[in-house]
């Protein structure tokens, strides 16, 4: 029945800063894009992982242990010690937090740090968190609701005072609380998700720790303690440090350098493309899709890959597969594209489900390509006699005709056609309602 049928540079100027006073003098660039933070949470728990970080986290941890040689009494041996390897890790801390706010998203890409400015950065953090200590005695004073008001506010604007410190280095800068939320609100509702995003590590930091209690000897337990407690701050500092980034135009923020922000995988890819290693390439980026089926970026990478070597065999197959999911994943003008660059290769690809095809035709209609729309469903219930589209076929191609074409002639044939063969369907009713509006247009003419 339906045989009846009638085919480099695109960075941005920095914004001027908007109330945050800054210390970078460098010029500053914003990438086109920059990948959101919420989306690049593995990287930030493997970021401590790194060989630099790993070993300082070791040695500071490691270094405990002198509490219990130091001629000093205790607890004070204990107290002199803490205080020490934690401001040694506070300051890497503010370090990364810096770095990673320029862009820099690893300890390798890390560039000289002017330490001389940023040496009293632990000290201004204590600084504040007594004087919100302070606050918090004096709400007390004037009962429950302030001291609800101002804990809820000054957990909430924690991490804008930690960034805005880093940013300015000014105790009084970090301890204003317009600051704070003039950055909350420039950041906007990410800032609400980045809080939950470290209240969860620090829960899990604080589960860690209790669970390491009775599972560690004596001897070791406060190294160890240390050590988890660093690696969560180094998380929360490196998220931190990458919301500024991330939002860095709308900060106000420069940065020194704008990175290669993408995946480890497809940086080493890109290395090998460059050295001429296809070969080996193409196989890591093989892996790569195998290992994220769903993953659109490591599929269209795998999929380029094959169209450079030639491999026409898998470029069809995979093809088929990665056609899928763009139409999953709701990306219909790619899956259209490449359904088309599919065809050059082989007239007679196919996708891989039937149903695809009316999927396809729907984003060519969008796209006003009536005639490709109408190709895609073109004898499908001859080529799939049983399948259960069909019914949603015959009613597309109808509106195609009638209400792209003006083909109602053609429309009215496949709605009758339609509502013969399955009047019980749940889309009879639009084709009966479709097909009165074709009678009263017919009548009209006739009656003209």
């Amino acid at each position: 029945m339906i045989n009846a049928i009638g085919e480099n540079d695109d960075r941005i100027p920095v914004a001027k800063n908007q109330g945050i006073p800054m210390k970078y003098s460098e010029a500053s660039v914003i990438p086109a894009k920059v990948t959101p933070f919420w989306q690049r949470v593995p990287l930030f728990f493997r970021y401590p992982l790194h060989l630099e970080p790993l070993l300082y986290m070791a040695l500071l941890s490691a270094a405990t242990l002198l509490s219990f040689v130091l001629p000093v009494p205790t607890p004070f041996d204990l107290i002199l010690v803490h205080l020490g390897v934690w401001l040694a890790f506070i300051r890497y801390a503010y370090k990364t937090l810096d770095q990673t706010a320029q862009g820099l998203l690893t300890p390798d890409q890390h560039r000289d740090y002017d330490a001389a400015e940023r040496v009293n950065l632990p000290y201004k953090q204590f600084a504040i968190f007594v004087v919100i200590g302070v606050v918090m005695g004096l709400a007390e004073s004037l009962g429950a609701l302030a001291v609800g008001v101002v804990s809820i506010f000054s957990i909430l604007a924690l991490p804008a005072s930690v960034m805005i410190l880093s940013i300015t280095q000014s105790f009084w800068s970090g301890l204003n609380p317009f600051a704070a939320i003039g950055m909350m609100r420039m950041i906007g509702m990410p800032y609400l998700g980045l809080c939950a995003f470290l209240f969860m590590l620090s829960a899990s930091q604080q589960v860690l720790m209790m669970a390491l209690l009775s599972r560690v000897s004596e001897w070791l337990l406060l190294p160890t303690l240390n050590f988890v407690s660093m690696y969560f701050t180094l998380i929360m500092f490196n998220m931190m440090g990458y919301v500024v980034y991330q939002y860095h135009h709308e900060l106000g923020v420069p940065v020194r350098a704008v990175p290669d922000d993408k995946p480890e995988g497809e940086r080493v890819i890109g290395q090998l493309i460059g050295e001429g290693r296809n070969r080996e390439a193409l196989e890591m980026a093989y892996e790569a899709q195998r290992l994220a089926p769903d993953d659109v970026a490591a599929n269209d990478r795998y999929h380029k890959l094959l169209v450079l070597a030639g491999r026409t065999d898998r470029v069809l197959s995979h093809g088929r597969r990665y056609l899928g999911l763009l139409l999953n994943k709701g990306l219909g003008e790619e899956a259209l594209a490449l359904h088309r660059k599919l065809k050059e290769r082989d007239a007679d690809f196919a996708p891989e489900h039937p149903a695809q095809l009316l999927r396809l035709a729907e984003v060519a209609r969008r796209q006003r390509d009536f005639s490709t729309a109408l190709a895609f469903v073109r004898g499908f219930d001859k080529r799939f006699p049983h399948h259960a589209e069909i019914p949603a076929v015959y009613l597309f191609a109808a509106r195609v005709l009638c209400e792209n074409l003006h083909q109602d002639a053609a429309a009215r044939q496949i709605l009758l056609g339609m509502l013969g063969k399955y009047p019980e369907h749940a889309l009879a009713v639009e084709a009966r309602q479709l097909l009165a509006v074709l009678d009263k247009l017919a009548g009209a003419a006739v009656a003209s």
